[in-house]
């Protein structure tokens, strides 16, 4: 066969091993639903200052209306164990971290108490330490959820593993403008994301993962409860 074979880092392959892993022993199944998020994109341009401290991204919005539904839904906050289904104390939620070692997914701890700008410092510095190598083992560790965002890369949606460990991920796409009918037939500009729910069927089944992911759609329907803690 043409072409170049070389060997991974340890990184890569202990990334390699988790992944097949959690792939085969996880039965996953996918929930997706669109999320309208015009009122978020305003909030966020009137937020957005690029001279400012903490820098504020749509991700950081996507992570708070994560960290709120677990809060509202802390049955739902669970995870499979050797010893048995684990509920879990603190609305922990991993953030996916692309770096020059692989995807990364530290755990942002309590984001769902957190006040949107509080929110923003935490999730920048673990993302900073990620891509500079600097992330404790404990900072990688817990939760049960992780979000991944790909809508910078002009995907429309995205359908992704669960991280070892937890029972859920969400993958976020790109925003796409539509027109769609209003509650008088007529055409109304929406601007949408679509979002999908990786869950753990040991864990949750249809009706609960579709609670949270409707929980995560109402947040970001109404961002402004983000804001503060």
């Amino acid at each position: 066969m043409a072409g170049r074979v070389y060997a991974p880092t340890a990184k890569q392959r202990l990334a390699a091993t988790r992944l097949t892993a959690a792939k085969q022993d996880i039965p996953h199944f996918y929930l997706a639903r669109e999320a309208e998020i015009s009122k978020l994109l305003d909030l966020h341009a009137k937020l957005k200052d690029p001279t400012a401290e903490p820098r504020l991204t749509l991700n950081h919005f996507f992570v708070a209306a994560v960290g709120r539904a677990l809060r509202a839904l802390p049955e739902l906050n669970r995870v499979w164990t050797a010893q048995g289904v684990l509920v879990l104390d603190r609305s922990d939620v991993g953030v996916a971290v692309h770096t020059e070692h692989g995807l990364l997914a530290p755990v942002l701890r309590d984001a769902g108490r957190l006040g949107l700008a509080n929110l923003a410092r935490q999730a920048n510095s673990l993302a900073e330490r990620a891509r500079a190598g600097r992330l404790g083992a404990d900072e990688m560790a817990g939760g049960a959820i992780t979000v991944s965002n790909a809508g910078m890369h002009g995907l429309a949606a995205m359908t992704s593993i669960i991280v070892p460990g937890q029972a859920m991920i969400l993958g976020v796409g790109g925003v796409r403008e539509l027109f769609r009918p209003d509650a008088q037939g007529q055409p109304a500009l929406r601007r949408e994301i679509m979002l999908t729910l990786s869950v753990d069927h040991r864990v949750l089944d249809g009706v609960s993962g579709a609670a949270l992911l409707n929980a995560v759609v109402d947040g970001l329907a109404h961002p402004t409860r983000l804001l503060f803690e």
